[in-house]
């Protein structure tokens, strides 16, 4: 705990800079959906998907058949911890804290399946032609944050600890889809898209 302490302290002499940027959405701390029967479709279980793609089976001679399980689903998350900060001496201590939010796209996307991600960062996209189905049957909000600095002092109590964490709202899409070739099914998979409405930081005190 002293070596914990004296790391603690010579950041303070610092003071202290975290830059933000996009973590999947998939490894964020927590995902709470306004709705209960909301999963993400990483959670769907094989019984999800035998009876959503029940939901696909009319066939065609070409093309995908999706089936959108949510649609706009509104949703909190906490993303990450940014900060975690120990004072087990006997005196509070004041910091010194930077936050800085860069401009960047915000929504996310993940496949299972057949159905594929190709491309990286913010220039992802469903593989082939599923792309343009998924985006004809469901509607998403892009949004930007603009580049922006925050500074100010932290004051952290004898035997408290304190966390600044990253949380947000957003709205999730998901399905799957059956691909058809001459009236025959030859490939099927789920899709996601994960879009960040808003985003912001809450601090939090707590006892050790």
């Amino acid at each position: 705990m002293k070596k914990l302490l004296l790391l603690v302290l010579f950041f303070m002499s610092l003071g202290l800079f975290v830059g933000v940027s996009a973590e999947e959405y998939t490894n964020y701390q927590e995902i709470i959906f306004e709705e209960d029967d909301v999963e993400l479709l990483k959670d769907f279980s094989s019984s999800d998907y035998k009876k959503y793609y029940k939901k696909t089976k009319k066939r065609k001679m070409f093309g995908w058949r999706l089936h959108v399980v949510n649609k706009n689903e509104p949703l909190e998350f906490i993303a990450e911890t940014k900060i975690k900060i120990f004072n087990d001496g006997t005196t509070p201590i004041t910091y010194k804290i930077g936050l800085e939010s860069k401009e960047e796209t915000k929504t996310q996307i993940s496949a299972t399946g057949s159905i594929k991600v190709s491309g990286s960062g913010s220039n992802k996209k469903f593989k082939g032609s599923v792309d343009a189905n998924i985006k004809a049957s469901i509607s998403t909000t892009k949004t930007q944050t603009n580049k922006e600095n925050f500074n100010f002092n932290i004051m952290v109590d004898p035997l408290t600890y304190v966390s600044i964490v990253t949380r947000g709202t957003g709205e999730i899409n998901n399905g799957v889809g059956s691909y058809y070739f001459f009236w025959g099914r030859t490939k099927k998979g789920g899709w996601e898209t994960f879009t960040v409405m808003t985003e912001y930081y809450e601090i939090i005190k707590s006892k050790i």
